[in-house]
C-alpha cells in the first residue's frame, strides 16, 4: 500500500483558514513530537504508543485493532476503540488538527489512522533515504559521498529506537532498528577504509565492538583499520579477544573470512594496507543488507527485548 497524504502538500484547514503545519515524529531514541520547532507534551505511554506505532509504518495506514494491540499487547479492554479516538483527537488538538480530523498531520482511514506523508517528517524515514543513497553511492564506487549520507544517517539517532516506550510491540520493534543501525555503522566503516580513513574507523568501532562482540565484520573491519594505523600489535589483539569470546560464548571458532583475515595481519600481507573496504578485502562476513523497509517497519506481535 503506498503512503498517504492529505493531498494538499502540507497544508491544512483550520476554522475556514489554511495553515501550514511543519509536523516532526522521532522515534530514533525517545520518542518526540514537534509542532513548527516547538515541542508537543505526549500525555502518557498511551498517546506514545499512537504516535510510535503510526511513525514506524511512515505513511502506512495502521488498524485500530493494531493500535490497540501496541497499547494494550493482548488485552485491550472493551472502551479502546474510544480511548484511543480519544488519544487521536488529544493528539490532533496538539497538532493545531481539528478534532474530528479532516486535512492536517494525523489523518482517519477506513480501518484506522495514518500520519500525512507531506505533513510529517519522521526520523526513520529520513534515515532510510540516507542509506539506501549511501548504499547505491557505495556501490557505485564513490566512498566519500557515501560516508557523508552514512553519517547524517547515524546522526539522527539518539538512542535505541523507542527508548521511553513501555509498549512490548514498539520495544520488540526496536531490535529490528538497532540491527539496521549498525549494518549501516559497518556500511560507512567500509567507506571511510575505502577512503584511507583508519583513524575514523578505529575510533568509531571501538565502542561499537564492545557492545556487539560477536559482530565479526565489525572485527574484522576493526583489526584492518589498526593494522593500518601501524598497530599491528592491538589488531592482533583484537582477534585474541573475540576469539575468546565466541569460544566462550556461542562454542564457535571465527568465521573462516575473519580467521583469514587473522593469518595475512600475521604474514603482513601487504595488499592490506591498499585503501578498500574490508570486504573488497576478502572479509565477507555476517552483515545481511537491511531487510525491505516495508517488512521492517512491521509491528512485531510478540514481545522482546532490545539492547540499551
Amino acid at each position: 500500500m503506498e503512503p498517504m497524504s492529505c493531498g494538499r502538500g502540507g497544508w491544512h484547514f483550520a476554522d475556514g483558514m489554511v495553515t501550514r503545519v511543519s509536523v516532526q515524529v522521532r522515534i530514533l531514541g525517545s520518542i518526540e513530537v514537534t509542532r513548527d520547532g516547538q515541542a508537543i507534551r505526549l500525555a502518557g505511554q498511551g498517546q506514545r504508543a499512537v504516535v510510535g506505532a503510526l511513525a514506524l509504518e511512515q505513511g502506512r495506514p495502521v488498524s485500530v485493532e493494531r493500535l490497540a494491540e501496541a497499547i494494550w499487547q493482548f488485552s485491550p479492554p472493551a472502551t479502546s476503540r474510544t480511548k484511543i479516538q480519544a488519544h487521536v483527537c488529544a493528539l490532533r488538538r496538539a497538532l493545531g488538527q481539528p478534532a474530528r480530523g479532516g486535512c492536517g498531520p494525523l489523518l482517519t482511514t477506513g480501518p484506522g489512522y495514518v500520519l500525512c506523508r507531506e505533513c510529517v517528517q519522521v526520523d526513520l524515514a529520513e534515515f532510510d533515504r540516507l542509506t539506501a543513497k549511501g548504499r547505491r553511492a557505495l556501490a557505485a564506487g564513490e566512498p566519500g559521498p557515501a560516508a557523508e549520507l552514512f553519517a547524517g544517517a547515524l546522526a539522527l539517532w539518539r538512542g535505541p529506537a523507542f527508548a521511553d516506550a513501555v509498549s512490548p510491540a514498539l520495544r520488540s520493534a526496536a531490535g529490528p532498528l538497532a540491527e539496521r543501525r549498525v549494518l549501516t555503522v559497518e556500511a560507512k566503516a567500509e567507506a571511510d577504509l575505502a577512503l584511507g580513513c583508519p583513524e575514523v574507523v578505529a575510533a568509531e568501532l571501538s565502542a561499537w565492538l564492545v557492545e556487539m562482540p560477536l559482530r565479526e565484520l565489525l572485527r574484522g573491519q576493526l583489526m584492518l583499520a589498526l593494522y593500518r594505523l601501524g598497530c599491528r600489535a592491538d589488531a592482533l589483539n583484537i582477534y585474541r579477544a573475540g576469539h575468546r569470546i565466541m569460544i566462550a560464548e556461542v562454542g564457535l571458532e571465527p568465521g573462516p573470512q575473519l580467521r583469514s583475515l587473522h593469518q595475512r595481519l600475521l604474514a603482513d600481507d601487504p595488499t592490506l594496507l591498499e585503501p578498500m573496504g574490508a570486504r573488497a578485502q576478502g572479509l565477507v562476513l555476517r552483515a545481511p543488507e537491511p531487510p525491505l523497509a516495508g517488512d521492517a517497519r512491521q509491528l512485531q506481535r510478540a514481545p522482546a527485548a532490545t539492547r540499551g
